[in-house]
């Protein structure tokens, strides 16, 4: 549900704590796109700017951590824009298929998605927390089961249906700190390469970036408002795939905010 990278760690699995987790494990796409974006600006400012490389960056994240919310995205598109019908919805919702309208949307969010970081990319060295929109993706995601009910007692999103907002926002307070003092970090070694030490300094929390923050934050809640409301209405309650919806949607959002900014 959260990544395909295997880690071998033996825990006792607690699902009330998703709410908390969800955000964090954003902290690890966000730091790749970062990581990725400043190894270009130290070898080619040709390449940090190519589509070839945010294609790259996207095509890693997808792999790694995204694929499995993507299809949420598509399931939903599918869902509620090909029928009106309850019984339609779920049949669809369970149909590993993807119709005209998932395939459409997948095209629209991958598209906006590329586009979006293309235009921050050559930014992002000089200013890591514009690679933190995984982390925002998934605070909407995590936000949802606060907002609705499950659908279904038996289903993947049930795992999460104890969750609490002010678990979800320490989460993603943890994510944001975690994502900058990493991102410093990786600054730092960057400054034992002789040819990057003058592109080597440290960054620092400011107004303008709190402001930017503060804006995606407020797009994931009305996200995962949208998602719950709408799945809870149709369905009664929501599923896995409105999570994976808000992670995609929310994701764009943040993007788009970070471009604006």
């Amino acid at each position: 549900m959260i990544s395909r990278i295997p880690v071998k760690v033996r825990f006792q699995f607690d699902p009330s704590r998703l709410d908390f987790h969800i955000p964090v494990v954003g902290v690890v796409p966000a730091l790749l796109g970062f990581a990725l974006s400043r190894s270009a600006s130290l070898t080619n400012e040709a390449l940090r700017l190519s589509v070839v490389f945010v294609l790259i960056v996207l095509a890693v994240q997808y792999f790694c951590f995204n694929l499995f919310h993507l299809d949420g995205l598509l399931d939903t598109a599918d869902a509620f824009l090909g029928t009106f019908q309850k019984e339609k919805r779920l049949a669809i919702l369970k149909d590993s298929r993807v119709g005209v309208y998932g395939f459409f949307a997948g095209i629209c969010a991958l598209s906006l998605k590329a586009a979006l970081l293309w235009a921050i990319f050559p930014h992002i060295p000089a200013n890591p927390m514009l690679c933190a929109w995984p982390i925002f993706g998934r605070l909407s995601a995590a936000l949802v089961p606060c907002l609705a009910p499950p659908q279904r007692e038996d289903g993947l999103g049930a795992l999460a249906k104890n969750s609490r907002i002010r678990r979800c926002i320490l989460g993603l307070l943890t994510a944001l700190v975690l994502c900058f003092l990493a991102a410093n970090g990786l600054n730092a070694l960057a400054a034992l390469l002789p040819f990057a030490a003058q592109e080597a300094a440290l960054f620092a929390v400011n107004t303008r970036l709190l402001i930017l923050m503060a804006l995606q934050t407020g797009a994931a809640f009305f996200t995962a408002l949208f998602f719950a409301r709408l799945y809870e209405k149709a369905l009664g309650g929501y599923s896995g795939d409105a999570l994976g919806a808000a992670i995609e949607v929310s994701e764009i959002i943040a993007l788009a905010i970070a471009t604006l900014c």
